[in-house]
C-alpha cells in the first residue's frame, strides 16, 4: 500500500491479514461481554500505525473504520 511507502513488496497484504485478525478478535470480545450499541470504541492494531474504531450498530452489524496516525 502506499500509505506506507513499503519497501516490503506484501505489506498491503500483511495489513489487510492484520486487519482480518484485529477485526476478528473484536468481534469475539464482544460475543463474551456486554455489547455497547451506538457507542464508537477504539481500538489499536498491534503491527502498524492505525486506531480502529468501531461500533455495533444492532445485532448482526458492524462498522469498522481504520484511520492511519502520522
Amino acid at each position: 500500500m502506499r500509505v506506507f511507502n513499503a519497501e516490503k513488496e506484501n505489506k498491503g497484504m500483511d495489513f489487510l491479514e492484520d486487519l482480518k485478525l484485529s477485526i476478528g478478535e473484536i468481534q469475539q470480545n464482544n460475543q463474551n461481554h456486554e455489547t455497547r450499541y451506538k457507542e464508537i470504541i477504539v481500538n489499536t492494531m498491534q503491527n502498524f500505525p492505525v486506531n480502529i474504531h468501531y461500533i455495533f450498530e444492532d445485532h448482526e452489524n458492524l462498522l469498522v473504520t481504520a484511520i492511519f496516525k502520522i
